[in-house]
């Protein structure tokens, strides 16, 4: 299946509105902090993300009023999944989304964007029942396999799927089941698919108690494109933080505090990783101490959260390098552009 840009940015505007995870996060209450005005004013920030423990832990602990009483800006929040909306309503100076859906949040909003900052890596993994003697996707092939949706992170599986094994996800060598992000763990362990592309704090259930398993020693789709395709990276991201360009272009003091701000959320990850997942069980679809444990074990071994917001042209080159391979395997059509990246690394506002 190629995918035009048309018809990916009606398959992506169509994920967002559908409340579907697209954060580090479960599905919780939203964002600390005040409510949008929707009126755009110099020296505010409007930012809309997806509910998200950094950031209630950050307005919680006082970091984002710290950071508003030192750096004179202001920060204003709306906690929604239609990020897409709001930003398409003019009415959001920066949101997230994964990387390879830029190009389709600018067909879909018309509305040109920037990536201005880096957050998390993709990082569904393909799982199997535990007693499934499949070792990669080549052995699944005719096999049920249940997705959340045929596009995020579906698409670099896709292209995955081609370039390691020659084989087409969607409409191609599998019976594809879209059902419920949050159940598909649990539809593989009762054999009602045969593999999931599957995010591990939806699944932290059956991957404790071992009745299902990662392929491909675990990686997730991140994990193999970089091996395969950019040694060395970390991408790509399933969330960045994308800027109106015009907005972005005639604020650069807010966009630096911003990734200051984003910065210091990320120390603060790295810093209180497992009180976090304590405070904010429902953030990583966790309930119970045994799966709360589980949690706190696996994202310690797997964090897909980034050590830095900012970064170079070199990150940038090779975050677009998914482009070049979806595009190489049929994944996506020839008119789909690389999105543009603003690198800040090392520079100074």
């Amino acid at each position: 299946m190629t995918l035009s840009i048309r018809t990916w940015a009606r398959a992506v505007l169509a994920l967002a509105l559908s409340a579907v995870l697209l954060a580090v996060t479960g599905c919780a209450a939203g964002l600390g902090g005040p409510a949008s005005s929707r009126t755009a004013q110099d020296g505010v920030i409007r930012f809309t993300f997806a509910p998200d423990p950094i950031w209630d832990y950050m307005n919680e602990t006082g970091v984002v009023a710290q950071w508003e009483r030192d750096t004179g800006y202001r920060i204003e929040t709306s906690a929604t999944w239609d990020e897409f909306g709001l930003f398409a309503g003019g009415h959001a100076d920066i949101i997230s989304t994964a990387s390879f859906e830029v190009p389709g949040l600018e067909e879909q909003t018309r509305r040109e964007t920037v990536i201005i900052g880096r957050y998390n890596a993709e990082r569904s993994r393909i799982l199997v029942r535990a007693n499934d003697p499949a070792q990669t996707l080549a052995d699944l092939k005719g096999k049920r396999l249940g997705v959340f949706t045929t596009v995020s992170g579906t698409l670099v599986w896709s292209a995955l799927v081609k370039q390691m094994h020659d084989a087409q996800l969607v409409d191609g060598d599998y019976q594809i089941i879209v059902a419920d992000i949050q159940n598909l763990s649990n539809l593989l362990a009762r054999g009602e698919i045969d593999a999931c592309i599957c995010y591990p704090d939806l699944s932290a259930r059956e991957l404790r108690d071992g009745s299902v398993r990662p392929l491909y020693d675990g990686k997730s789709s991140a994990d193999l494109f970089a091996e395969l395709n950019a040694p060395g990276h970390d991408g790509p991201m399933g969330n960045v933080f994308v800027g109106r360009k015009d907005w972005v272009d005639a604020h650069p003091g807010e966009v630096s505090a911003f990734l200051d701000l984003w910065d210091r959320g990320l120390a603060e990850w790295r810093a209180h990783r497992d009180e976090m997942i304590e405070r904010y069980p429902q953030h990583f679809a966790v309930a119970t101490p045994e799966d709360i444990a589980f949690m706190k074990a696996y994202v310690a071994e797997h964090d897909w959260v980034v050590d830095e917001v900012r970064f170079d042209p070199k990150w940038a080159t090779d975050e677009s390098s998914v482009f070049d391979l979806m595009r190489a395997t049929g994944v996506i059509g020839d008119d789909v552009t690389d999105p543009k990246f603003l690198p800040t690394e090392g520079v100074q506002p």
